[in-house]
């Protein structure tokens, strides 16, 4: 009996599943510097912006980017290159230590020119960019419980922002503009 199984690419849910759960688990809280990262965990690392502000409030805002999700299928790359998924969650401590989560929160999003990007809403969200989402936000709500449900994906139209060439990606959400500059840590060296 062959105790090795031929390994396969696991198709875009698949690849996207894994880079929600990894996601997650970067999320969690008092996590340190790892000694050695991977390509996979530098673009992790760089793509999720935690921003803790005051006492009760938390803005967390994930870019996700091909480089994040390690051996991923060129399908999914292709998908997270044309298109900037973003997933915001504002949330606020209330007494007791639960946290309430701002509903039909406002987000933009422009290149390193100040050029808006071009939100996809609605019926011109791609079928394969929808069922990613919902699939990342059921695993986020099972897995991290309301913060998951709090998290809010926004998607726009790549244009000039490519994740591994040199440009940049800001995020205008609640009040506060959010900066990447790219390429993103993690890209391969050309």
């Amino acid at each position: 009996m062959n105790r090795f199984r031929e390994r396969r690419p696991c198709g875009l849910a698949g690849t996207l599943l894994l880079g929600m759960l990894i996601l997650i688990h970067a999320s969690l809280p008092a996590s340190a510097r790892p000694w050695k990262p991977t390509p996979q965990a530098l673009a992790l690392d760089y793509a999720e912006i935690i921003h803790q502000r005051g006492t009760r409030d938390l803005v967390i805002i994930i870019w996700l980017v091909p480089q994040m999700l390690g051996i991923a299928s060129e399908e999914a790359r292709e998908l997270l290159d044309q298109y900037a998924l973003i997933g915001a969650l504002h949330g606020h401590m209330l007494i007791g230590g639960t946290m309430s989560y701002d509903a039909n929160s406002q987000l933009q999003a422009a290149d390193d020119r100040g050029d808006a990007l071009i939100p996809v809403t609605g019926d011109s969200v791609p079928p394969t960019v929808q069922g990613a989402l919902t699939t990342w936000q059921g695993v986020l709500k099972k897995m991290i419980g309301p913060m998951g449900e709090g998290v809010q994906w926004f998607v726009f139209e790549a244009g000039r922002v490519h994740s591994c060439e040199k440009g940049g990606l800001s995020i205008s959400f609640e009040g506060e503009t959010y900066t990447y500059e790219t390429p993103v840590p993690g890209c391969p060296v050309n």
